[in-house]
This record gives structure tokens, C-alpha cells and sequence, in this order.
């Protein structure tokens, strides 16, 4: 017996052996007992600070907790201070969060009284404001920033007066610093594959426009870059902006690019104040007398205030008069106009013009919005290119097409006739704007007991706020 329970060990110890060889054989670095693969459990948020010579803001990005309240950790993080060793605190040192919440796209940051350490410079002080509304107003949701301190309303900070109301997002105009030793580490960590968007000046601006104040969601146009040198258009607020690129350590492509300048394209116009006597027109141009700088206009009546407005046809023009063009810019996603405003000059304005016109107390004009009345061409952001209106289609079938739209992002839905949902997905176009991508999917459904209507929808969201947006909606057979 004893001889036997020798063998069966023995055989059993080889058999063990056996097992163990194979493993080993199949992988030598396979780990006993292996943990599970840990899911990406961050996010990634903006923030700004002052730079190292404090005339103006640097980006920093920051990690978070995937379930933090991003609008609280964003403040915190800013309280915290920079890591970045060419940047500086950009909020006053014993600065506290007491309480931040979103209220119909406008956030409520409640801090405490430090918030308001005179610096006494203002312009470090309106930094400091804008670092504040540009980092909050790039989370999505968030249109603007009522900031309070310890409760209550404040109407500046330190120098830099900010009325009662909440508060838009704020762009910078002027030269812009970049600290020569930071653009070469800049450029380092571009070289290792690191935050390639800085190779190019629009995917640049979409990343790091928020130093001066440019949006993910605002209208940029690259209008020329030659020689290390680029211009952008910007439209922000029915506004438009020059930006001026460069790239300070060589030309081409292997060089990143900074930002260097931001001219507003026009001048503000102050409302009118009825109060001194100032009153507001709409017209249509009848007549120019240019050499005089007078107008004459038919009157259209669009409010009770311009009814009673008793003024014209002939109108002086003040040599200083601001004056607008309000152009057409595009479609925004629920094909209306997109407008911007610009400077012209006296000498633009044409026979047939509709005007609006500010008059001050002796019915002069002090400002024009000129309206742009033309036609312009309607290119949508999505094209889907198969299937096509009205086709026949089986489970499954392949979704084709091309997009430009922010980070590429492209969402469909095949709905039926009774607006039930069958499918929906996501896919990535092969470039994000303002470069076309392709795009490839394959929608499926469950069988259907007889042959239907349906509507496939292919689309974007906003960063912003999640709203759909560039919506194509295709009519399809569904069998």
C-alpha cells in the first residue's frame, strides 16, 4: 500500500509539474494572480493663472477625480496655486471657497473676503477676474459668473470695476508674453509626441485660447500663415478678433506656435442713454451726401420708442461716429444667421442700407449698425453621403460621410415612424475642425414585423451645453 500512495504522489507531483511547464511555456512573465485592468477614473479641466511676468494668463491642465464636482474643483484648483514654474498664483493668497452652484447657465461663486486684496495694479486685478470667468465658463453649461464675496454682490475687484451682473466670458486685447525658456520646453514636449496641437494655430486656439479668452465653440478662420507668421479671425459675441500667431524657433511644421497678438476688429459702441437725451432709429438709406456726412433714410418703425422718435430724413453723421457693419457669418445649428460685427467707415455705407442709429440730444448720429442684407451660401458641418434620402435599408447597414465639427465628434440615432429610438452610436471622424474628417459606422436594428418608415440622425453636441447641434436627418425605408 505504501508503495502504491508513493506512486499516486509521485504521478500527481509530475502531473502538477506538467501543468505548471505549460503555463510557463505559454508565457514566462504571466503573473499569478493577475489584477484587473483599472478604467481612465479622471478628467481633465483649464486652468489659469498669471504668467511670470504678470501682464497676462498661462494655461494649465489639471487632473480631477472623474466624480468631482467640477465646478467646485476647478475654483479649488485655482486656490491652490500653479505648478507650472513660469506661472504665479492668480488668486489672492487666503482666498476660500465658501460655496459655488449653477443656476440657468449662470454659476454663483461665493468666496470669502480675501477675494478682494487690493493688488494695487488694475490690470493684474482684471486678470485676475478673467482668470476666474474663463476657467469656469469653459465647462460646459456655464454661459457666465456671478462672483460674490462672503454673500454679496460686488461691483469690482480691487481696481477693476465689474458692475452688479454676472459676467461673460473676457477677452484679452493686446500683446501677449511668452517667456522664451517655457517656449522651449513647450516645444521639447511637443517633439515627444506631447500636446501636438501646438504645431497647429487653430487646434492651438481651441486648446489654449482661453488665456485671452477664446472659446472651444467660437468662430475661428485662419486667413493667412506664411513665414512663421499666422492670422486668425476670430467671432466671439457677435464680435470679431485679429489673432496673431507666430513661431518664435523656426518655420514649418515641426515648430509650435504661440500666441502673439489680439486686436478687436471694432470699436465698442456705448448704448444709448436716454437720459441724455439719446434715442435710437431704424431706416433704410435714400440718399448720401458724402462730403457733408448726412443721410437720408426712410424710417422703419420697429418699437413704440421709435415711433414716437420724431427725427429725419436727413441725418448729420458725427466725424467721430462709430460705425458697424453686422455681417453674416454663417448659420448657427438651428439654421438661423450667425452675425459679427465690424468697423467701416462713412465712406461704406450705400443707398439701401438698413440702419440702426443712435442720435444724440441734437438728433446727430454718434453710431451705425450697418445690416448686412446679402445672401450668403449654406455648407453644412455634416454631410452624410450613404445611404441617401429615401433608400431601402436592412439590418445592418453602413453609415458614410464627412464632418467638421469640434474634436470630430459625430453621434447617430435611427429612430422609426413613431419616434422610437432603434439605435444610436458614436464614431470619430478622422479630423476635427476646422479640418473635414471622415466618418464610418454600421447601424443595426431588430427584425421588424413589416416594412417601415425611419429617420436616421446624424449630428454634434455641444460642448457647451449638450444641445444637439449641425443636425442632418435622413429619410430611409427600413425593411
Amino acid at each position: 500500500m505504501k508503495r502504491i500512495a508513493l506512486v499516486l504522489i509521485g504521478l500527481f507531483i509530475l502531473t502538477l509539474s506538467g501543468c505548471f511547464a505549460k503555463v510557463n511555456s505559454n508565457d514566462e512573465n504571466a503573473p499569478i494572480n493577475p489584477k484587473p485592468m483599472v478604467q481612465d477614473v479622471s478628467k481633465e479641466i483649464s486652468l489659469y493663472f498669471l504668467n511670470d511676468k504678470m501682464n497676462g494668463l498661462i494655461l494649465e491642465k489639471r487632473l480631477i477625480s472623474k466624480d468631482a464636482d467640477v465646478l467646485k474643483q476647478v475654483v479649488i484648483e485655482m486656490i491652490k496655486g500653479p505648478t507650472d514654474e513660469y506661472a504665479k498664483p492668480v488668486l489672492p493668497s487666503g482666498t476660500k471657497l465658501i460655496s459655488i452652484e449653477l443656476q440657468e447657465g449662470t454659476a454663483f461663486v461665493n468666496l470669502s473676503k480675501e477675494f478682494l486684496q487690493d493688488s494695487e495694479d488694475e490690470e493684474i486685478d482684471k486678470l485676475r477676474v478673467a482668470a476666474l470667468i474663463n476657467a469656469l465658463t469653459d465647462i460646459p453649461g456655464v454661459d457666465s459668473v456671478q462672483i460674490l464675496v462672503e454673500g454679496n454682490k460686488i461691483d469690482a475687484v480691487g481696481k477693476y470695476k465689474i458692475g452688479l451682473d454676472p459676467l461673460k466670458r473676457m477677452i484679452l486685447i493686446g500683446d501677449v508674453y511668452n517667456n522664451p525658456d517655457r517656449i522651449k520646453k513647450l516645444q521639447e514636449r511637443a517633439d515627444l509626441g506631447k500636446e501636438t496641437w501646438r504645431f497647429d494655430p487653430i487646434q492651438l486656439l481651441r486648446k489654449e485660447g482661453g488665456i485671452i479668452g477664446i472659446g472651444s465653440e467660437d468662430d475661428l478662420t485662419l486667413k493667412s500663415e506664411d513665414n512663421g507668421v499666422a492670422y486668425v479671425e476670430a467671432i466671439h459675441d457677435n464680435k470679431m478678433y485679429s489673432i496673431t500667431l507666430v513661431q518664435p524657433l523656426g518655420k514649418g511644421s515641426n515648430y509650435i506656435w504661440v500666441i502673439d497678438n489680439v486686436k478687436a476688429k471694432f470699436t465698442q459702441i456705448p448704448e444709448a442713454n436716454p437720459l441724455k437725451g439719446e434715442s435710437f432709429i431704424y431706416g433704410i438709406v435714400k440718399g448720401i451726401d458724402y462730403q457733408n456726412r448726412i443721410i437720408t433714410i426712410e424710417r422703419e418703425y420697429q418699437d413704440s420708442q421709435d415711433v414716437r422718435n420724431q427725427v429725419g430724413p436727413d441725418i448729420k453723421v458725427l466725424p467721430d461716429a462709430i460705425i458697424h457693419f453686422q455681417a453674416k457669418v454663417g448659420y448657427d445649428s438651428q439654421g438661423g444667421f450667425k452675425y459679427a460685427e465690424k468697423d467701416i467707415n462713412f465712406a461704406e455705407i450705400k443707398i439701401g442700407d438698413e440702419l440702426g442709429i443712435i442720435l444724440n440730444k441734437d438728433k446727430e448720429a454718434r453710431a451705425i449698425i450697418v445690416s448686412d442684407r446679402s445672401n450668403i451660401s449654406y455648407e453644412p458641418n455634416i454631410k452624410v453621403i450613404s445611404p441617401v434620402r429615401n433608400n431601402v435599408v436592412t439590418s445592418p447597414f453602413k453609415v458614410i460621410g464627412k464632418a467638421r465639427i469640434f474634436e470630430g465628434n459625430v453621434n447617430i440615432r435611427l429612430v422609426d415612424s413613431n419616434g422610437n429610438v432603434l439605435n444610436e452610436t458614436f464614431v470619430q471622424a478622422s479630423n476635427a475642425a476646422p479640418s473635414w474628417g471622415d466618418f464610418e459606422a454600421i447601424i443595426s436594428y431588430k427584425p421588424l414585423k413589416e416594412p417601415q418608415n425611419g429617420i436616421l440622425q446624424v449630428f454634434s453636441l455641444s460642448p457647451k451645453d449638450g444641445s444637439v447641434q449641425n443636425l442632418v436627418s435622413i429619410p430611409l425605408k427600413l425593411k
